[in-house]
């Protein structure tokens, strides 16, 4: 796990990525490796960038951020970009894989919280054992969180954890090694961030179907352990903003802190 930057500018970003990169005496899963700090306003560069057409062209994008990444195509191509369409064959199934393998992780690392050793006690006096479990997880999780805990606990039972879990596992390999083949041969993916600007409040609460295909583009750099970056160059009609993912090799935030920066330096 890594946690996300939200910073007002990629400057911004970069000061805090000089921060939590490298060795923590406290965190043995840290990388031993400190990002170096280099000035973003360098010499701007030409790149390689490729970009999936089955995400460009996806039925469930809004057609204006679909014309305004068309746009941003020709764009990067007139600066002096070499852009191209790499196709990507498993692109149907990064949701599922997505969803297979963090809701079976939810499962397993929620488990703990039982009102005994962790999370809050909300049993009442007299009840018996299994009552109580019941009681603090009813209480103590809110829906959403039950519904991860339900899917994970399927996935991962007796009879399903080959159908379900250990293929999400093998795709996910699949789509690393793809990825890798596509880093060889370009610098930088760009992406759209969601195939529509954000829902109004209550909008796509009762359609949970909805709500984790917002996940379709970004999810890709979780499962395949790539950096990335979000960055609002758009605006919709609508009058709210809406962005361009860039995705960059592992390791490489530096050039992808670059290339961000130059991108918001065009608005």
């Amino acid at each position: 796990d890594v946690i996300g930057v939200l910073a007002q500018s990629v400057a911004d970003a970069a000061i805090i990525l000089d921060v939590i990169s490298g060795p923590d005496a406290y965190d043995s899963t840290a990388m031993g490796q400190k990002q170096e700090t280099v000035p973003l306003n360098e010499e701007t560069a030409c790149y390689r960038i490729a970009y999936f057409p089955e995400w460009v062209e996806h039925p469930s994008l809004d057609p204006e951020i679909a014309s305004a990444l068309q746009t941003k195509i020709q764009q990067l191509k007139d600066e002096g970009h070499t852009v191209e369409p790499v196709p990507f064959s498993l692109t149907e199934f990064i949701v599922p894989t997505y969803y297979i393998l963090t809701t079976a992780e939810a499962s397993s690392n929620l488990s703990r919280y039982d009102g005994i050793r962790y999370g809050k006690n909300w049993h009442a006096k007299g009840e018996d054992l299994a009552k109580f479990y019941q009681q603090n997880r009813k209480n103590g999780f809110g829906s959403e969180v039950k519904r991860r805990i339900m899917l994970g606990t399927f996935v991962l039972s007796a009879g399903y954890y080959d159908a379900y879990y250990q293929k999400a596992q093998q795709v996910r390999q699949l789509l690393k090694q793809q990825t890798e083949l596509i880093f060889n041969d370009f610098d930088f993916i760009i992406a759209p961030n969601a195939p529509s600007v954000a829902y109004t409040i209550g909008d796509k609460n009762m359609d949970q179907l909805a709500m984790y295909m917002g996940d379709i583009f970004t999810v890709f750099a979780n499962l395949t352990g790539v950096p990335a970056s979000s960055l609002p160059v758009f605006k919709h009609s609508s009058n709210l903003p809406f962005g361009l993912q860039v995705l960059s090799s592992p390791r490489n935030e530096v050039s992808l802190q670059r290339f961000s920066h130059q991108l918001m330096m065009q608005q």
